[in-house]
């Protein structure tokens, strides 16, 4: 069977992973009773470069993204763009 890691929950702007790496899912809940926009990127030290999603939460909302192991050259970047969120993300 095959697995995966996880960033475990995330509630700010932080480095995933530095490296090569396949994305497998983003699993996002916003925490705050408004609006929020997360961003995860192809990069292993700042929220540039490739940006790879781009998830808008409305208030109380929790979403998952498949996102197909999608193969990451740089590794990964998670932005808490606006709003407050809890996010973890999955990739091997």
């Amino acid at each position: 069977m095959a697995s995966c890691r996880s960033s475990g929950v995330l509630t700010g702007s932080a480095v995933v992973f530095s490296g090569k790496c396949k994305l497998v899912s983003i699993h996002a809940c916003e925490v705050a009773g408004s609006a929020a926009i997360v961003k995860v990127w192809d990069n292993a030290t700042a929220a540039s470069g490739k940006e790879l999603a781009r998830i808008v939460l409305s208030a109380n909302q929790t979403v998952e993204f498949d996102m197909h192991g999608v193969i990451c050259s740089n590794g990964l970047f998670f932005e808490e763009d606006a709003g407050s969120v809890a996010v973890s993300i999955e990739f091997a």
